[in-house]
């Protein structure tokens, strides 16, 4: 009975802890490129927390592929993003790379170029709108017109194992404005808003940013969107003092916009974790049985 007990208990935790198809993800409404800097020494402020999102999603990407790639970034966000990263702890053999103009970006989505999304472990999509060198709202444009390949670049098109990682900042003031992310989840509302050093992590926050503080997400303000309404299969990870949430996403097996596109409804097992659900259940149906002898 007690041997029986405990393989119950394992299958039910199996059934619990199954990772559905996807990778890591943050969708961040600050504008953090724009808020920090280099000190010679390392990041501070808004670059510093740019870099500890390198350091809590590449540990997690399960495509196999070891290059993260900026969609448009120039200027100052482009120096900030290669800060971020040069100076993240992170895995061995990662490297980065950047896509430039509606053009590039158009090839890169139709695997036409060097560096396609095929080839991409780790999606990076800066400011649009409130920073100097963001994304334009033309470049947007073209990244709306793909919001289902990003959403099978991160739900690992089907394999268990093998999503890509998302990084997204803000949006605000900018023509086409999170289009693929609505399009993904129509229900989600990005808000142009904004506020200073009000920001604290959410206990979701908290276990996909180990070792951050509220004073670090802080350091990047002021932000300029926060999310409400359905958030598919992203959570909250950090709200401002009004509940409102500023950064949505989670860590490995986050479904971006479940029940859009070809993925199961939100709550619904993943067709990969279905066995295991079998199993848990005939393991408790056969100790109940057991108990009732």
């Amino acid at each position: 009975m007690k041997r029986f007990l405990i393989n119950a208990f394992a299958a039910a935790a199996m059934m619990a802890g199954i990772a559905v198809h996807a990778g890591p993800v943050i969708i961040d409404g600050t504008d953090a490129e724009e808020h920090g800097g280099f000190n010679g020494v390392v990041n501070t402020g808004g670059w510093e927390y740019f870099q500890r999102g390198f350091e809590n999603l590449l540990p997690q990407v399960g495509n196999g592929n070891t290059v993260a790639v900026c969609l448009g970034c120039t200027g100052n966000t482009l120096a900030a993003f290669n800060s971020a990263f040069d100076q993240a702890a992170k895995p061995v053999g990662w490297t980065r790379e950047n896509i430039d103009g509606d053009a590039n970006l158009t090839s890169y989505f139709a695997n036409s170029l060097t560096r396609t999304l095929a080839n991409t472990g780790l999606l990076y999509i800066p400011t649009g709108g409130n920073t100097a060198g963001g994304i334009t709202g033309v470049e947007l444009g073209v990244l709306n017109a793909n919001a289902a390949l990003i959403n099978s670049f991160v739900g690992g098109a089907g394999n268990p194992t093998a999503g890509g990682g998302l990084f997204a900042h803000g949006e605000g003031g900018t023509a086409g404005a999170w289009g693929w992310l609505t399009t993904l989840i129509p229900g989600i509302v990005a808000t142009e808003s904004g506020g200073g050093a009000n920001l604290s992590l959410t206990a979701a926050g908290i276990a996909a940013f180990p070792g951050l503080t509220n004073a670090d997400i802080n350091a990047g303000t002021p932000w300029h969107n926060h999310f409400s309404g359905n958030f598919g299969g992203l959570q909250a990870l950090v709200t401002d003092n009004l509940g409102r949430a500023v950064v949505i996403g989670g860590g490995a097996g986050t479904v971006i916009g479940c029940g859009q596109l070809g993925q199961p409804p939100c709550g619904v097992p993943e067709p990969g974790s279905l066995p295991l659900v079998a199993i848990a259940g005939l393991a408790l149906l056969g100790l109940r049985r057991r108990m009732s002898k």
